[in-house]
């Protein structure tokens, strides 16, 4: 789509990235300008732009990028997008699309109404991927609670031949 219909400032973004610390959420970031870098040097193929937000550094500087050139990708931790969101820089009409890494960990650390209220700024369907290592009853409950029509892929031990259930949560 970038190709027919380039993203013009003060678009985006495509997709989201959570991550409940500032430094998953820039090691993070880091692997997706490489990505973002080795997608752009193919022939034919645009240059796609991702923005790292997360507190402790100028919200002005983080946000330039969107404001000046739109961006694909944001890679975050929740209070910095909520603030983001509350302010109305950036809207998440084109966003089709979030992750959050870690999801176990941050409802541990206390960012579950965070998400919610994150989740909220979407004002239509998206696509939400949920990584945990562990599935705590708490990530369950929550899980249950903001997600429709999901699946559960549980993968089993390392080296295990067979991945052990695929299953709907209600």
């Amino acid at each position: 789509a970038e190709l027919h219909v380039p993203l013009i400032a003060k678009e985006g973004p495509l997709g989201i990235i959570l991550a409940p610390s500032r430094e998953l959420a820039r090691q993070t970031y880091d692997l997706v300008e490489e990505f973002c870098s080795a997608i752009s040097k193919a022939p034919d193929y645009p240059h796609l732009r991702s923005q790292l937000l997360i507190g402790g550094e100028s919200v002005r500087d983080q946000l330039q990028v969107v404001q000046e050139n739109g961006v694909h990708c944001i890679v975050a931790t929740p209070g910095r997008l909520r603030d983001v969101l509350k302010r109305r820089a950036i809207y998440l009409h084109n966003c089709r699309y979030i992750c959050l890494d870690e999801a176990d960990r941050m409802l541990d650390m206390g960012f579950d109404e965070e998400v919610r209220e994150i989740i909220n700024y979407f004002p239509h369907q998206r696509q939400t991927l949920l990584f945990s290592a562990t599935f705590p009853k708490k990530f369950q409950d929550f899980a249950r609670s903001t997600l429709v029509s999901s699946v559960v892929v549980n993968v089993g031990r390392a080296g295990a031949a067979n991945l052990d259930v695929i299953q709907e949560v209600e």
